[in-house]
């Protein structure tokens, strides 16, 4: 790669993503040469122009973050409510999806505390509680503690600045076809919005009411219950970890969540449960196809469970996976089982509203199980709003 090419092409865009986040014109101009000498070391050669530029940006914004860090150092202690948390205010929430909903955004986040901005700030950046702790100089815990206290503080002042509309549904996407997902919530009363990328959801996540994580082509990495690859393909590690830490904060908050498929394990996981790899090869069932090619099958509810009252206590469902929940995570109860005796679904009964289906609510042939599921999980967006505003 020509490093001359490279630096003329995106040094100004660079250099300005540089400043919104560090707020000091020359220190951007030395992190951006940083920037490109990087590209020229390390970049893949031939990766196409598109792909090129979010390269650049992901390494401006670690390389943004790191001179942050280095800043906090400098001064020592917990930094004061001058330059580094203006530096964070500039990299405020990217524009939303419409010029009114920045508005509202801009208008919330500056009736907060300059601490509790700039930590609402960082999430909206893709950083976490560890990033945070760095850059204030105290324990990941205490920071989020912090963090959730001024996310709430956030939705308060947001809600109280937006018009009366329908709750907003959080969309966390990944490989799997969202228009299903999107036809299936639009029969009720919410809002939706798509993200597919975790640093995304983590800035959207502040504004939402409610979170669904839906099911994908790949299977969660055995690592994140401590077991090596056996029986799971296509597994990102990288990935997964993202989602679960989204999952965790959602459900740090108490905002309504709703896995379906992969969701569902994720949130098995996420509480310390382990998952079968293949439902074939390591025995969990005599019947394996059952689950298979969009099959119907029946599954039978617990009594008690917010499942129960959703769906019944028999209903016929719709399956697609090889994987299912073996060792259940902490704090959550089985809800309902196959007639073969696979997990199909999960709930947390300290929780306002999180539950884990196996099967998939969101396709037509679920019908009114998956309509059902649909509109408790509106009712409880519905609920966590008006709690909110």
């Amino acid at each position: 790669m020509d490093l001359d090419t490279l630096v003329t092409t995106h040094r100004r865009p660079i250099e300005r993503h540089l400043r919104r986040r560090v707020g000091d014109p020359s220190l951007a101009e030395d992190l951006a040469q940083e920037v490109f000498l990087r590209a020229w070391q390390h970049c893949p050669d031939g990766m196409p122009e598109l792909r090129l530029r979010a390269w650049l940006y992901r390494v401006a914004t670690n390389v943004a973050i790191d001179a942050l860090r280095a800043r906090a150092g400098r001064v020592g202690g917990v930094p004061s409510d001058g330059a580094l948390l203006d530096a964070l205010d500039r990299a405020s929430a990217p524009a939303g999806e419409d010029p009114d909903e920045r508005l509202a955004i801009e208008s919330a986040l500056a009736q907060m505390p300059a601490r509790e901005r700039a930590l609402v700030t960082l999430q909206f950046a893709g950083f976490g509680p560890t990033d945070a702790a760095l850059l204030l100089q105290t324990t990941p815990e205490a920071a989020r503690k912090r963090l959730t206290r001024a996310r709430e503080r956030f939705r308060r002042a947001y809600a109280a600045g937006e018009p009366a509309s329908k709750p907003l549904v959080l969309l966390l996407v990944r490989d799997a076809q969202p228009e299903a997902y999107e036809r299936w919530l639009a029969g009720a009363e919410v809002r939706v919005r798509r993200v597919a990328r975790a640093d995304d959801a983590a800035r959207q996540l502040a504004a939402a009411h409610a979170l669904v994580l839906t099911g994908a082509d790949h299977d969660l990495h055995p690592a994140l219950y401590g077991q090596e690859v056996r029986g799971a393909r296509d597994s990102r590690l990288d990935g997964d970890r993202a989602d679960a830490a989204i999952l965790c904060d959602a459900l740090a908050s108490g905002m309504p969540v709703l896995g379906i498929c992969r969701g569902h394990q994720l949130l098995n996981v996420v509480r310390g449960g382990t998952l079968h790899q293949d439902l074939g090869s390591e025995g969990a069932t005599q019947r394996p196809e059952l689950h298979a090619d969009r099959r119907m099958h029946a599954v039978a509810t617990g009594g008690d469970s917010l499942t129960r009252r959703m769906v019944g206590a028999r209903a016929a469902v719709p399956s697609l996976h090889h994987q299912a929940v073996d060792a259940v995570g902490r704090g959550l109860r089985v809800t309902s089982r196959s007639a073969d005796g696979i997990v199909e679904g999960i709930e947390d009964p300290r929780h306002p509203f999180a539950v884990g289906v196996q099967w998939h609510a969101e396709l037509p042939e679920a019908g009114i199980a998956g309509r059902r599921v649909r509109d408790a999980l509106a009712d409880a967006a519905l609920q966590h709003a008006t709690l909110a505003a």
